[in-house]
């Protein structure tokens, strides 16, 4: 082809964060649970260019970007404290922490007329996308598990409801680093876009 496509905005990081406001209940130790599956969306096409087109046309869509992505990496958490309330203080006496996430990624619907050369290149282009987005993956299990550790050492208030405020108040900025650090890798990825662009235009 004589032209090649603009792959950074195809690429995209869907994050959804769900932060409930804890809850004084009953327990009887903290907790940490991390899921993950694997979602896919059928495209079709003969040659690289062609499977590109119906990415862009059939992709999951981006609620940050406002448009389809090849491939997306979301994130869902939850947490939930549980209050050790004295005369004067409350603090921490367990939290729990829930992450699930899901990839949403491309599956080639059938490889009948398609040359054992695009199937090679289809091949490449599935697993550049796998590769930057388990990326995205390993950093939300960094973040859930940061997110556990910084509840469990968090300092007493003169309140529980103090207490839950200072939780939300950390997990916001946790999330907010979190955020930066995965847009930091997405600009940061020029090498994977690039192989990309390549194997898009040389079709």
């Amino acid at each position: 082809m004589g032209s090649t496509v603009n792959l950074s905005r195809w690429f995209a990081l869907t994050v959804l964060i769900c932060i409930c406001w804890p809850l004084s209940v009953q327990a009887q130790s903290s907790s940490l649970k991390i899921s993950e599956k694997t979602k896919h969306y059928n495209i079709s096409g003969k040659t690289a260019a062609e499977f590109a087109r119906s990415m862009s046309r059939k992709g999951p869509y981006s609620r940050q970007h406002r448009r389809r992505a090849w491939a997306t990496a979301t994130r869902n958490m939850t947490y939930q404290l549980v209050h050790r309330k004295s005369k004067k203080r409350c603090r921490i006496k367990a939290a729990r922490v829930k992450m699930e996430i899901v990839y949403e990624m491309p599956k080639l619907r059938s490889t009948a007329g398609v040359s054992k050369r695009q199937r090679a290149r289809w091949k490449k282009m599935l697993n550049l996308l796998n590769k930057h987005e388990r990326t995205h993956g390993l950093y939300y299990r960094q973040f859930a598990k940061k997110v556990h550790r910084s509840l469990l050492k968090m300092k007493s208030a003169s309140s529980c409801r103090g207490l839950e405020r200072n939780a939300a108040k950390l997990v916001d900025s946790l999330s907010l680093a979190d955020k930066k650090r995965n847009a930091k890798f997405d600009r940061a990825d020029a090498r994977n876009y690039r192989r990309m662009e390549k194997i898009y235009s040389g079709s």
